[in-house]
């Protein structure tokens, strides 16, 4: 025991706490230089670079990404652990100190190996009543300092083992190791048995159920505790409504890349899926990233953010073009029937071409940002389609992602305009009657077969900015009015109808074509060309409408 008295005694934390920060340096340093090399080498090189050489280059670039992003979290881990342990050891020896004040303060001797002795008593003492019951008293208060001093030095011997034990799990061999997949994997398990080498409770992380409260927890860290928390649990962030669209994609962009690891190094033995829906999962994730990837180059206004991702069933997604918290207008367009992640880099398409329709739309200077929004899972074609169950079930979540953009943009208020298609527009009506609506100014209906609602007034938005069309040989329209609700087209639903100038259900963004235009107006806060809903005539312009 002597040792470690002696040492606890003598023990100063600013030695750990320096270190800790040293490894933060680096995870941050990881972080940046990661960024640096998404934005400034690999993204613009995939825009023009094909070929063999390129596979192989951008095959090599991706693993250089990867193991920044495994130094961040590793290193984040580090300072983790160097910091739990320093805090503990400070209040082991907070908590001898305290121990060795009241020995002095009973004039009881300690000795250099942390004994807790007596004062000395005179032999005449010894055979005085009185002073024997003074001396059992100081005999009860020895043990007293002496149990302090041991818990006190068992608590800093429990803490450095623990803290050797979580260390131990961090070394560089994960980078060293000839393997192709399961580093990235192995950094998040990491992080897991790290908390659990060392005792940790979950932190406390909102529960995503209040945007406003999300921001404010959020601005109440540090930066340090924010970068932490970032690296540490990015699944638990990137969730996370009214947080900056931009902390969500970095979080996310780990997340993505941990799970697609994982799905690369392993297979369907013990997943619950079948290999079928492990494939699939494994691809869908793939095709994201590859999307994703291929917008690092972009500059700030076409660059693409995560800010959603569960690959659980079919998959859910979130993904902007442009940055919403700064755009002067924002479009979410939420996907109907049969979308699930694999389907993502086509809505990614989508978003671009009424980006661009909305940026040629409105006025110079002004910048847009457009998400697509597969935050609920999207019926089947099945007969789930014909039914609202999936629309309301996910429309607290989209109530408060668009909660959560109006909380993110700050003093800043984007003009916002939520777009629907196909069964997304029987989504948004859930969505949009519902609570307090989805706080848009302007709501979209297109190919719609029902809204779940009778009328426009119902959708918490000023009806002369609820805005459908379908086109005149969409098949949609043999469902419309069935099950899901009238057809918001037709002028008893109290809004107003587009014109429509495409073929099909899944025309309405092919370039150059009124159906885009129209859709690109109404994000940049223009007026759209109409027709008249109240007469048989569909086709008809109402100019000025």
């Amino acid at each position: 025991m002597s040792g470690d008295f002696a040492l606890l005694r003598r023990f100063d934390p600013a030695g750990l706490r320096a270190a800790a920060e040293g490894w933060r340096r680096l995870s941050a340093a990881a972080e940046d230089a990661n960024g640096l090399h998404r934005h400034r080498v690999n993204g613009p090189l995939r825009g023009h670079w094909q070929g063999r050489d390129a596979d192989s280059a951008f095959f090599t670039m991706e693993s250089t990404e990867q193991k920044l992003e495994i130094v961040r979290v590793e290193a984040e881990s580090a300072a983790l652990v160097l910091n739990t342990v320093a805090d503990r050891m400070d209040q082991a020896r907070t908590n001898l100190s305290n121990a060795l004040q009241r020995a002095d303060e009973w004039n009881l001797p300690v000795a250099d190996d942390g004994t807790v002795g007596l004062p000395p008593q005179a032999a005449p003492d010894r055979h005085d009543p009185d002073a024997r019951e003074e001396r059992q008293g100081q005999v009860v208060l020895r043990d007293q300092v002496q149990d302090r001093i041991h818990a006190a030095l068992a608590a800093a011997r429990e803490a450095s083992d623990q803290g050797a034990r979580a260390l131990g799990r961090l070394g560089a061999d994960i980078l060293a190791r000839p393997r192709v997949f399961g580093a990235a994997a192995e950094s998040a398990q990491d992080v897991q048995d790290v908390a659990k080498d060392l005792g940790l409770a979950a932190p406390y992380i909102p529960e995503n159920k209040d945007p406003r409260q999300s921001a404010e927890w959020w601005k109440s860290l540090t930066p340090e505790q924010q970068q932490n928390y970032t690296a540490l649990h990015p699944e638990e962030i990137g969730r996370l409504d009214g947080l900056p669209s931009t902390v969500r994609d970095r979080a996310n962009r780990l997340v993505l890349e941990q799970q697609l690891d994982a799905l690369k190094a392993g297979d369907a033995r013990g997943s619950g899926m079948t290999a079928d829906e492990y494939h699939q999962r494994e691809t869908s994730l793939r095709v994201l990233k590859e999307k994703l990837d291929q917008r690092d180059g972009a500059d700030q206004q076409h660059r693409l953010l995560l800010l959603g991702l569960d690959p659980r069933g079919d998959g859910k997604a979130i993904v902007s073009t442009g940055n919403p918290d700064t755009a002067d207008h924002t479009a979410v367009l939420v996907p109907g029937t049969g979308t699930t992640v694999k389907e993502m880099p086509g809505q990614i398409d989508r978003i671009n071409k009424l980006q661009d329709s909305a940026k040629d739309a409105g006025r110079s200077g002004e910048t847009v940002a457009v998400v697509s929004w597969l935050g609920y899972d999207a019926p089947e074609v099945s007969a789930s389609v014909m039914t609202p169950g999936r629309a309301e079930g996910g429309a607290e979540d989209m109530r408060r992602f668009t909660g959560g953009l109006r909380v993110s943009e700050g003093d800043h208020r984007s003009h916002l305009t939520v777009i629907g298609h196909s069964y997304g527009t029987t989504a948004v009506g859930a969505a949009a009657a519902g609570g307090q609506g989805l706080q848009a100014d302007d709501i979209v209906a297109i190919a719609s077969p029902g809204m779940s609602t009778d009328n426009a007034a119902n959708l918490h938005v000023d009806p002369d900015h609820f805005w459908a069309g379908t086109a005149a040989d969409d098949n949609i329209s043999l469902a419309t009015g069935l099950t899901l609700g009238p057809d918001p087209t037709l002028g008893a639903f109290g809004g107003r109808t587009i014109r429509i100038d495409t073929s099909g259900h899944s025309g309405y963004w092919d370039p150059d074509s009124e159906s885009l235009a129209n859709q690109g107006r109404i994000i940049a806060g223009m007026t759209p060309s109409t027709v008249d809903n109240h007469r048989g005539e569909p086709g008809a312009i109402v100019s000025g409408l």
